[in-house]
């Protein structure tokens, strides 16, 4: 059930109205949407709910036996059992997202057999993002954060919470646990920003992320077909749709939780607008880049144990941040080239031509004024990123090195110019340049009723018109 299908509008239609109209007490609303959640996770793989669930019920008692042996001062069980659940949950999202990947790898360099049938089991959908939540649950627990929850309930809403299960934003226990202690007021407030922020992700996604997408795979799909023109403009264009794509996502997710009474955390903050690396992931897919900090950068030591150790937390973190995306050498290397960037930044941070002044304040309290403008630091970090994403993009590094020749060398123009690509590149580096000037949620509570429930109106027909042409998105894939 895509977010952006009729199918799921009328299903959303109806939780609603069963969640406000019909149940009343908070107790029987978190129960609901429990089983809601695990239909919604069922209509996509019925088998894998069954994973789902043993996986959620393991690791809720697992927490609770560790708090039970910290409080009994019993810190060697406490770190077994912490293990015992890594071992479990990593290994069962290695299993299913790398165990053919890994076998296909090591045949590279050692003949083996063929590989074994159970290796190419489909994926389970959203395994990444709900193993990440019970992991930050676990490590909290072990950690002291805060105590385990003793109601399942609770704990398996957190991690099959619908509007996030599939492609988050990665929640933390700390911010959603709270949140099912009392029943939530959903006000006018409320419901209209959401809607909203439905509206917004819709547009997103149906109107920008899948006009770019069409535009993006024929290029992608046979750069040799097509002149550096559309090769460069390709370039801009996947930069956008996968913000588009995911952002619009994530809009969508937590315009859903909130006419549920629940908030997610943010999750994107006009990400080309950054001046650094650095920034760029303050910007970017912020749950998943402040869990890789805390729950493995932090823990390899972080920035505490020298620079050459530093550097080589960020190579890592970022390596494993590739590969949490995917099982292939692209994304491989994807996150080797943020991990170098990161260092190589942060070696150079310390002179005024590069570092952004909200870094420069943050470091050494009020030194002069970078040199380098602001223009140019955003357009080099933009690029950077955009260049990246290609090869995020292309299936394999011949294809990335093929993308860029035929930008260098192929024919100027072989078509027509493809001005709606175009445009919607440049509608999207509008919204990135006036968010620097005003909040569009602000503008839209200005505008009156009526109108909005017009553009409300012409969203949902935009959604029948084109959801049976529009795509999964992209990061239903990790």
């Amino acid at each position: 059930m895509l977010f952006n299908s009729l199918y799921f509008l009328v299903y959303l239609l109806v939780v609603l109205t069963i969640y406000h109209g019909v149940l009343r007490s908070f107790a029987a609303q978190k129960l609901f949407l429990l089983g809601a959640s695990w239909l919604f996770y069922a209509t996509w793989s019925p088998r894998f709910l069954l994973l789902l669930i043993a996986t959620t019920y393991v690791d809720f008692e697992l927490a609770r036996a560790i708090h039970r042996a910290r409080e009994a001062a019993a810190p060697a069980r406490a770190r077994t059992l912490l293990v015992t659940s890594l071992v479990l949950n990593l290994g069962m999202l290695g299993f299913f997202k790398y165990g053919l990947f890994f076998y296909q790898s090591a045949d590279a360099l050692v003949p083996l057999p063929p590989a074994p049938g159970f290796l190419a089991v489909v994926v389970p959908l959203g395994i990444s993002f709900y193993t990440f939540h019970s992991i930050s649950y676990v490590i909290d627990t072990y950690r002291g954060v805060r105590p385990p929850t003793d109601a399942f309930s609770d704990f398996a809403l957190y991690v099959a919470f619908f509007p996030q299960l599939i492609a988050g934003p990665i929640t933390r226990w700390g911010f959603f646990g709270p949140q099912l202690a009392e029943k939530p007021h959903v006000g006018l407030t409320r419901i209209e920003a959401s809607l909203f922020l439905l509206a917004v992700g819709y547009v997103k996604k149906v109107v920008c992320a899948d006009s770019l997408g069409g535009f993006v795979d024929a290029v992608y799909g046979d750069v040799t077909e097509h002149g550096t023109v559309d090769i460069v403009v390709a370039f801009y264009a996947y930069a956008f749709q996968i913000y588009f794509d995911f952002s619009g996502y994530t809009d969508i997710a937590m315009g859903v939780a909130g006419l549920l009474g629940f908030r997610l955390p943010e999750n994107f903050r006009h990400p080309y607008l950054a001046e650094s690396p650095s920034e760029f992931w303050r910007r970017w897919h912020i749950s998943l880049s402040t869990w890789l900090r805390d729950y493995l950068y932090i823990p390899l030591g972080g920035s505490r144990r020298g620079d050459v150790r530093t550097y080589v937390n960020l190579l890592l973190t970022m390596l494993l941040g590739g590969l949490w995306h995917g099982a292939a050498w692209t994304f491989v290397l994807w996150g080797a080239f943020h991990g170098a960037w990161l260092a190589v930044h942060r070696a150079v941070s310390g002179r005024d031509w590069w570092r952004s002044p909200r870094e420069t304040a943050l470091a050494a309290g009020d030194p002069p004024a970078p040199r380098t403008p602001l223009w140019l630091r955003r357009a080099v970090t933009f690029h950077l990123v955009a260049a990246a994403w290609v090869l995020f993009r292309a299936g394999s590094v011949s294809e990335f090195v093929l993308f860029f020749s035929g930008m260098v060398s192929g024919r100027p123009l072989m078509d027509t110019v493809p001005v709606g690509p175009i445009l919607l590149v440049l509608l999207g580096f509008a919204t990135h340049g006036l968010a620097t000037r005003f909040e569009l949620s602000a503008v839209w509570r200005a505008v009156p009723r009526p109108v909005q429930g017009a553009v409300y109106g012409f969203v949902v027909v935009l959604i029948g018109l084109f959801s049976a042409q529009s795509g999964r998105f992209i990061y239903f894939q990790f």
